[in-house]
């Protein structure tokens, strides 16, 4: 038995928001590419024009650079995750929620046709149950 698929929206928002995870994980890896790169570059080529206090970044050479990439990965991972539970949590809670209204609809099921077939418990006489003999 099934049951008709509710909350369309929230399922398409929840599917939205697993495929938005997803393509910030790429940007983000893509991106911490891009400045682990590039920022090793820049600070060799601007932490001598900066001053005495860029000296420091410009001694970080390639390491600065890849030390931000890292950062940007890191922070990348925590909105994946972020977007992704969010997404998969809707999900769950429709799960639930349909498969709550399958239950009552096959309890609802079992009631009705519990109540056609059921006879009751004391016998004809009236006296006793339906197994047992009334002796008068």
């Amino acid at each position: 038995m099934t049951v008709p698929k509710r909350f369309g929206v929230l399922r398409f928002f929840g599917t939205l928001l697993k495929v938005i995870a997803w393509i910030v994980l790429i940007l983000a890896i893509l991106s911490a590419i891009g400045v682990a790169l590039a920022g090793s570059t820049l600070f060799n080529t601007f932490g001598s024009q900066l001053g005495s206090q860029a000296q420091n970044l410009s001694a970080l050479g390639a390491g600065g650079g890849i030390l931000a990439g890292i950062f940007v990965v890191i922070l990348g991972l925590v909105y994946f995750l972020i977007l992704y539970v969010v997404g998969e949590s809707l999900h769950l809670q429709l799960a639930v929620e349909e498969n709550t209204r399958l239950t009552a609809a096959l309890l609802l099921r079992m009631h009705q046709e519990g109540q056609g077939e059921s006879t009751s418990p004391y016998g004809a006489g009236g006296g006793g149950f339906a197994h047992e003999p009334y002796d008068n």
